[in-house]
């Protein structure tokens, strides 16, 4: 696969990601993947595979030489990153700590120029208080172009008022006289 370059000399991201010698990757803003060829025949067995915090090293058993070796771009979750080995292709899925956009995966190679990313986020990637939000939003604005009932006004109209404690009572602020709460 053809690598473009932007005028600075970063990669044009392809998939999220970009690609160098050795493997091709992609991202969102919760995990980065990697995808590298194995010699032909490899097993999982035949491979030493260390995914640390801050580092990662991928070696053939058989060999001195690194597959893959060196800093990660930035901190993953060890437990919840995994590898598996597919048809000669090794995929790596690091759980990111933070949700950001990766310029490289190691330290030290090519990087991609991160302002062009697809940088839209799937409703059902945020927590289910936030998706329910959204949800509401989206609802409210499609029913105002429509000409129909809010949310709110669909499900009773104006805020309840909320429970006084006992021995205190609502106003009428056009009578001054007490008033019951709504329930």
């Amino acid at each position: 696969e053809k690598v473009c370059l932007t005028e600075e000399g970063k990669q044009i991201p392809s998939g999220n990601g970009g690609q160098t010698a050795r493997y091709r990757w992609t991202q969102t803003l919760n995990e980065t993947s990697v995808i590298m060829g194995v010699p032909e025949g490899t097993r999982g067995k035949d491979l030493d595979v260390k995914i640390k915090a801050t580092s990662i090293s991928v070696k053939l058993k058989s060999s001195e030489e690194a597959l893959m070796d060196g800093d990660l771009y930035d901190k993953i979750r060890m437990d919840e990153s995994t590898w598996s080995l597919e048809g000669g292709v090794i995929v790596i899925i690091l759980d990111k700590v933070k949700k950001t956009w990766w310029e490289t995966v190691l330290v030290g190679d090519d990087v991609i120029d991160t302002s062009l990313l697809d940088s839209k986020v799937k409703i059902g990637e945020y927590d289910e208080a936030t998706q329910g939000v959204i949800r509401k939003v989206l609802f409210d604005q499609r029913q105002e172009r429509l000409g129909l009932p809010s949310s709110d006004q669909i499900l009773g109209g104006r805020p309840k008022i909320p429970p006084l404690p006992a021995g205190v009572e609502y106003i009428d602020k056009h009578t001054f006289e007490p008033k019951k709460a709504d329930k």
